[in-house]
């Protein structure tokens, strides 16, 4: 590991490695900071320390005072010194981690081929590189039943081996107590309190943490091997946190969305309300497949190069301008979505009427971090939609002035306004209703043509959570073979109405909008990376209202 000479870090040595480390941190938070390999259990970076599993015991030949540690210590729970001496190799640590292993497994059930932690199992793991082929150990083994112990994981406790990372979690992550350590010795074990199933949105967690198969997600047992899945990072559009996740997928069906760290945004965690979305992006039947026209008052199927001549022939013959177009759109568009939509009103019709239902919402003051990972604001882009200063909610008076001004042209992008049907049925005299969207739903079914677009799984654009940091998507499965992602729509919408935008890909829609707005100034698409990058001019939000978390 190369040594920072410009911060001039203190450092210590892993078997002849220089490792740099922070003031009070413990060797193995620097060791894995530094990519340095020692294996453990119990040990959680969010979470307190225990040392409980005795996995990642080293041998500490030079404490940095020139002596040696008179016995194995668990690297989780000593600090680094500078000029210490560390072996992680040698035969009495690789002696050691034979012990605790085998010690393990005196109660662990040999059930691999059955057990979905297959695969993903770091006793599993471990077991084969620093295990034994023998056991001096001669103990009858625990067996208890499976539990269902909640809404979202079960427990098949003859697994565990109390790590305690899931009594951690409950205590000291999500704040519910709910689970614990009961009895002692031969006779440990977890559950939840007087058999109570647990409530708490955060139980996946639980089974992303558990090291092995003692906890896991029910939504997943036994549906696919872990191997074969194919993992693409993303970010979570169910709220306006913007969770950064794993999309896991298997031949073009996503099987489950786990956390992926970023410690601006979710830190280690999800809520379990966001890993069920992965079933809405396996859903095809409520899928906008092809593009459609309506004809003699039905919608047909036609293709992308009629659909856009009709549009275009269509506002030909009207020349509407101003507050004959308006614009629709909900904030799960993404942020170049939103800009082109702007873009095409103001360059195609000189109109600036594209509006944006955003409702207020409440965001939750609490002691634990997890608590205020879930919001009420289910619009995954409001902020992204407020720093491009697209318009408001149906209780905007131009909003309303305008529909019952009974204009000429709407263009739907989304879901926009779906419990409004005052809005829906003043909209459906439009002389031309263009809906761009992945599903079917009410304004599809009063438009006159029909666009399909995409999931957000299914393309790569950013989004703007509330803490205001843009993040990115990423491709993870194949689109529907005749859809297309919005912004692309919209940028060939533009070229049938005769307006050159000039944009091939999301690079360059970015740079154009990082160009013209504010708010974007001085961000490219390439600098968002894995962990986003704050807007270059944030604002407040005044729909957001902060409240004490309920007792």
């Amino acid at each position: 590991m190369p040594i920072n000479n410009e911060l001039k870090m203190p450092v210590f040595h892993i078997d002849d490695q220089p490792v740099e480390f922070h003031p009070g941190e413990k060797i193995l938070s620097a060791a894995l900071r530094n990519g340095e390999k020692i294996p453990h259990y119990c040990y959680h970076p969010g979470m307190s320390i225990v040392a409980t599993c005795r996995m990642c015991v080293v041998d500490i030949v030079d404490l940095g005072n020139g002596r040696p540690a008179p016995k194995l210590q668990t690297a989780c729970s000593v600090d680094a010194a500078e000029g210490m001496k560390i072996e992680t190799m040698n035969q009495k640590v690789e002696e050691g981690r034979k012990l605790v292993n085998e010690f393990l497994l005196i109660n662990h059930p040999l059930d691999c081929p059955i057990c979905d932690q297959s695969g993903e199992c770091t006793l599993q793991d471990y077991s084969f590189e620093y295990g034994s082929g023998k056991s001096e150990m001669d103990y009858s083994k625990r067996v208890y039943g499976w539990r269902d112990i909640g809404t979202f994981v079960s427990l098949e406790r003859n697994r565990c081996i109390q790590c305690s990372r899931c009594d951690r979690f409950t205590r000291e992550i999500t704040g519910t107590n709910e689970f614990g350590m009961f009895n002692r010795g031969h006779e440990l074990t977890v559950d939840t309190y007087t058999d109570r199933p647990m409530t708490n949105k955060f139980q996946g967690n639980m089974a992303d943490i558990c090291p092995v198969g003692a906890i896991t997600e029910k939504e997943f047992r036994f549906k696919r091997r872990v191997w074969k899945l194919k993992k693409i990072r993303s970010i979570c559009t169910g709220c306006s946190t913007g969770c950064n996740i794993t999309i896991e997928h298997d031949r073009n069906e996503v099987f489950r969305l786990k956390p992926h760290e970023n410690q601006n945004v979710n830190k280690w965690w999800m809520c379990d309300e966001g890993r069920l979305t992965y079933r809405i992006m396996n859903e095809r039947k409520t899928r906008i497949n092809r593009p459609l026209g309506r004809v003699s008052q039905n919608l047909q199927n036609i293709s992308w190069d009629d659909a856009y001549r009709a549009i275009a022939e269509r506002i030909s013959e009207m020349e509407p301008t101003g507050n004959e177009v308006i614009a629709l759109t909900d904030t799960h568009a993404s942020n170049e979505e939103l800009f082109l939509l702007k873009k095409l009103l103001k360059d195609g019709f000189l109109s600036d009427n594209v509006f944006c239902p955003l409702p207020k919402w409440e965001q939750i003051e609490s002691e634990f971090f997890i608590n205020t990972l879930i919001t009420t604001d289910k619009t995954p882009n409001r902020a992204g939609a407020l720093a491009l200063k697209i318009k408001g909610d149906a209780e905007n008076a131009e909003v309303k002035n305008i529909i019952d001004g009974g204009p000429k042209v709407v263009i739907i992008l989304g879901n926009p306004f779906e419990t409004e049907h005052e809005i829906q049925q003043k909209i459906k005299p439009a002389q031309l209703v263009v809906h761009i969207g992945s599903d079917h739903n009410c304004w599809s079914e009063i438009a006159d043509v029909v666009l399909p677009g995409q999931f957000y799984s299914e393309k790569k654009v950013t989004f703007t959570n509330k803490l205001q940091q843009v993040q990115s998507t990423d491709i993870a499965v194949q689109s529907l073979r005749r859809s297309r992602p919005e912004w692309q729509i919209i940028v060939e919408l533009a070229h049938a109405l005769g307006h050159k935008f000039n944009f091939s890909n999301v690079n360059q829609v970015f740079a154009a909008m990082a160009e013209e707005t504010k708010a974007f100034s001085g961000l490219s698409f390439d600098q968002i990376g894995d962990q986003g990058m704050k807007l270059k001019q944030t604002f407040k939000d005044t729909g957001m209202k902060l409240v004490q978390a309920p007792a």
